[in-house]
């Protein structure tokens, strides 16, 4: 069983030590040791996420959990944040990353659907976010989960240029 939960300052440690992690193990490829650890540095490290997790229109910090209570994931979420290409503002989900040792069991996809009904819940009326050019996989699951193509933004390493994919979700509020 996946448990999903606000993180508190007090999960610092963790959400630090999944991010850094997680992020290593999909990520690293595209950039340079150098450009990793700055990257991992500006994301990821204590001050940035203690006054992330701290400022009081903060995003939205969720960690998720197996049932040995080990942290294997983690994922951000933006309010009320003004898309790319069209300015249509909506949540934004900024990071969603698993532990490869987490893939193949489900977690995406509940933590999709947490995500999208505490969005509904705040009132929002899409979900949208950005995936590398490069990782066809992830967006074919973002496509599964009834996420549609918006467009394409720059985004460039120290290594390389890759660019963005903006994909969006209408969400429905369910009645009943």
């Amino acid at each position: 069983m996946l448990r999903i939960y606000p993180a508190t300052p007090a999960d610092l440690e963790a959400l630090r030590e999944v991010g850094c992690t997680t992020y290593r193990e999909h990520f690293a490829h595209i950039w340079s040791p150098a450009g990793l650890q700055a990257f991992l540095d500006r994301d990821f490290s204590h001050d940035a996420l203690r006054q992330s997790l701290e400022t009081s229109d903060s995003p939205l910090w969720l960690l998720a959990s197996d049932d040995n209570a080990q942290v294997v994931g983690l994922a951000k979420v933006n309010w009320s944040a003004p898309a790319p290409i069209t300015g249509e503002a909506g949540a934004e989900l900024r990071k969603i990353y698993f532990l490869k040792s987490a893939a193949g069991r489900g977690y995406g996809k509940r933590f999709m659907q947490f995500i999208c009904d505490q969005a509904v819940e705040r009132g929002e009326r899409s979900l949208w976010l950005t995936v590398l050019k490069s990782n066809p996989d992830a967006r074919r699951f973002y496509e599964a989960f009834g996420f549609k193509w918006i467009g394409e933004i720059p985004f460039k390493t120290d290594l390389a240029e890759i660019g963005m994919d903006v994909m969006g979700l209408e969400l429905q509020r369910q009645d009943g």
